[in-house]
């Protein structure tokens, strides 16, 4: 496995989030933005990805992908500071 292909994978991912939440959120409510959330957003693109794949679109494939993985970024995120909550409260 290419791990330098992996590195670009992440900025590229990281790029994507932020460009999302400047686009599309307020940053301070998507830092509170619930699990569930995070994972319909990736859903959502999910579905467009497929559709990219299937029409065998390479370019569409790539941008897609990114859509995908800078909300299961988010999610990850969100799934922490969810965990790290109930640690506090115990």
């Amino acid at each position: 496995m290419d791990m330098a292909g992996n590195d670009t994978f992440l900025k590229k991912t990281l790029l994507q989030a932020e460009i999302n939440r400047l686009k599309h959120g307020d940053a301070q409510k998507d830092d509170l933005r619930p699990v569930l959330d995070w994972a319909l957003i990736a859903g959502e693109h999910m579905g467009h990805l497929l559709g990219a794949v299937r029409e065998n679109d390479l370019e569409a494939v790539e941008k897609e992908l990114l859509h995908v993985a800078a909300p299961l970024m988010e999610l990850h995120n969100a799934l922490q500071r969810e965990q790290l909550g109930k640690t506090e409260k115990t």
